[in-house]
Formats: C-alpha cells, sequence, structure tokens
C-alpha cells in the first residue's frame, strides 16, 4: 500500500514536472551549442525529475568539451535521462517518433537524430551523427543495441563507430553502474524483455529509492588509421573494466566471507 501511495504521489509530482520541460523546449529549443541555455537548463531539468521520481545519481568524472561520440553500456531507458543530468548530447530516436504529437515536438526541439527504416538505415544515420559531429555537437550511442541486466557488456557494433573515425572525432565512454539487489540479483533498474516501460516505470516509482553511479571515463583520441572495430573494442573494455569487473569482485568477496 505504500508503495503504491509513493508512486501515485511521485507521478503527480513528475507530471507537473514536465510542463517546464515543454516549456524548456519552447523557448530554448533553438539555442543549442556549448554553453547554451537549452542544454543548461535540459540538465537541471533533469536532475530534479530524477529526484522526484526516487532516482539518485553519483556522477564521477567529467565530460569533455567539443564534438565526441559518446558510448556507454545500456542498462535501462533510465540511462537516458541520467546521462542527461551531467553530458550535453543529442539522443538518438525512430523516425516515427518525430510524427507524435507533443512527444515529435519535443525531440524535434532537444535536436533528436531520428532513425529511418531501409536497406540504408546505418549509412544514412552514419552521415547524420557525422554531421553532428562537425558541427560541434555530441552525439549518445548504445553499441549493444539493446539494454541488458548489468552483469556484464556485450559487443560493441563496430559500425556506429564510423562517424568517429571519419571526423577524427574523440569517443567519451560513459558507464552505467546500477549495482545489484541486496539478495545479489540484478538491479530493479535493468528494462530487460518481459516488461513494458508503463509497468517497470511504475515499479521503479514504488520503491523507496533507486541508486546509479555514471563513470565519465577519460576520453579515447581517434587518429587517422584508426578503425571502427579497435575504437569499439577499445570503449567495450573501458566501459567493462569499470562496470563488470568490480562486480565481480565484490560477488567474490561476499562468496569468501559466508555466514555471521
Amino acid at each position: 500500500m505504500w508503495g503504491t501511495l509513493r508512486a501515485s504521489y511521485r507521478l503527480l509530482r513528475v507530471f507537473v514536472h514536465l510542463g517546464r520541460g515543454v516549456w524548456i523546449s519552447a523557448r530554448y529549443g533553438s539555442s543549442r551549442g556549448p554553453g547554451g541555455q537549452l542544454y543548461r537548463r535540459r540538465r537541471e531539468w533533469h536532475r530534479r525529475a530524477l529526484e522526484l521520481a526516487g532516482i539518485e545519481v553519483e556522477v564521477i568524472g567529467e565530460p569533455i568539451p567539443g564534438s565526441a561520440l559518446v558510448v556507454g553500456n545500456h542498462v535501462s531507458w533510465l540511462d537516458i535521462p541520467v546521462l542527461g543530468t551531467s553530458v550535453d548530447v543529442r539522443f538518438l530516436s525512430k523516425a516515427e517518433v518525430a510524427r507524435w504529437p507533443l512527444i515529435g515536438w519535443l525531440a524535434r526541439r532537444n535536436g533528436t537524430l531520428f532513425i529511418r527504416r531501409g536497406a540504408h538505415e546505418t549509412e544514412a544515420l552514419i552521415r547524420d551523427i557525422g554531421m553532428a559531429l562537425r558541427q560541434g555537437d555530441q552525439v549518445a550511442v548504445f553499441p549493444e543495441a539493446t539494454t541488458t541486466d548489468g552483469s556484464d557488456v556485450r559487443q560493441f557494433h563496430a559500425r556506429l563507430f564510423a562517424a568517429a573515425v571519419d571526423t577524427l572525432s574523440p569517443v567519451q565512454p560513459v558507464a552505467f553502474d546500477y549495482g545489484r539487489e541486496p539478495d545479489g540479483s540484478p538491479p530493479a533498474a535493468a528494462f530487460t524483455a518481459g516488461i513494458g516501460v508503463v509497468r517497470h516505470a511504475w515499479r521503479l516509482l514504488k520503491r523507496e529509492r533507486t541508486f546509479v553511479r555514471l563513470h565519465i571515463l577519460h576520453p579515447l583520441p581517434v587518429e587517422a588509421g584508426t578503425t571502427r572495430r579497435e575504437l569499439a573494442s577499445r570503449a567495450r573494455a573501458v566501459i567493462r573494466a569499470e562496470v563488470v569487473l568490480p562486480l565481480r569482485h565484490e560477488v567474490v568477496s561476499t562468496e569468501k566471507k559466508g555466514p555471521d
């Protein structure tokens, strides 16, 4: 019962906060770019939205200035607002979202890049990302192309790194760490198959709190001759070392400790 009351109260406050997001997009949606009002206010909006929803975020590290391809492991739909609290990025979305009432307008005002379906979808996406990088933007992609339970990092799709190679733009790795539940099970925030986003969000709103640590790691320089496969492998390695190896060490330590 208390969880339902907590979720209802939080949902009401988040819904009211959405109105401020609409106002920010309408007022500052054309002011993208380093130091732009849109990004500064959007960071504040994301922080407050997560706070209202009971999501506690700890950020370790600082993003680099200027253009960059931001890549991270993908655990939850929460990754997007969590990243939005600290890094000024343009996100990707399906092309049909652009036609949705209000949501499509919000996405366009916030610089979303839309993925088109078809035989040349990937090539068009790489061109769009490359153009954004040349304009000095930062673009976020999740090279696993799916969410996981956070226990490991899947192989990265190398083609998504092509725009960074073509423009010699640095890669900014980020790692999302939601930890584990007290019983050692995957984090409640993990968005895996078998549950819809609305139901999953309701579960999180009912919790007393949900914690996530965002690691903004050292950027990977891209030089002439760097291959996208090499870049994908390096990015995955540094992200995996940040979230998977500490987790395994924690599990081993617990097993060795045994019962009190």
